[in-house]
């Protein structure tokens, strides 16, 4: 199979969605940082037990959703991103295995707690972009510092 441009795209356009929503969930750590403290509270053991924990992880997201959004040091960055995801998706775990409560003996994480199930698409797409990241040509890496793509080791791979 050979890669067009639509492959590309479609590969940027992961890396963007993907990137924008660990933008939106440091946005949601630095502008509201007591909801960031009930969230920690509930979901992440309380692991995160001041406000300035609270921005230090926020910013930290913002920080490597840019980097990953922009395609810029996407060595550091993607990997970045994927542990972030997997982290809360083992945090929220019990939510991903049981979403309605129906066979784990456990409390119930949120009335919502089904709701949770996206982050599982954003673990697969982390994992795809991690493994995928060399093939990423609409990124600024390629254009900042001349990386060629690896074409043909996709093509014949796929």
């Amino acid at each position: 199979m050979e890669l067009t441009k639509r492959h590309y795209f479609a590969l940027a356009a992961m890396r963007v969605s993907l990137g924008m929503l660990m933008v939106w969930w440091g946005l949601h750590r630095v502008l509201t940082p007591e909801k960031g403290m009930g969230i920690q509270k509930k979901f992440y053991a309380e692991l995160f037990p001041s406000v300035d924990l609270q921005y230090a992880f926020g910013y930290l997201q913002l920080t490597v959703g840019l980097l990953v959004v922009l395609g810029l040091f996407r060595k550091v960055a993607v990997p970045a991103q994927l542990i972030i995801c997997g982290f809360s998706s083992i945090m929220i775990l019990p939510a991903l295995l049981d979403p309605f409560g129906l066979w784990l003996p456990m409390d119930r994480l949120s009335p919502i707690q089904h709701f949770f199930y996206p982050s599982v698409i954003a673990m697969a797409a982390g994992v795809f972009l991690f493994t995928a990241r060399n093939y990423d040509k609409y990124c600024l890496d390629r254009l900042l510092f001349r990386q060629p793509a690896v074409v043909k080791e996709m093509a014949t791979a796929v």
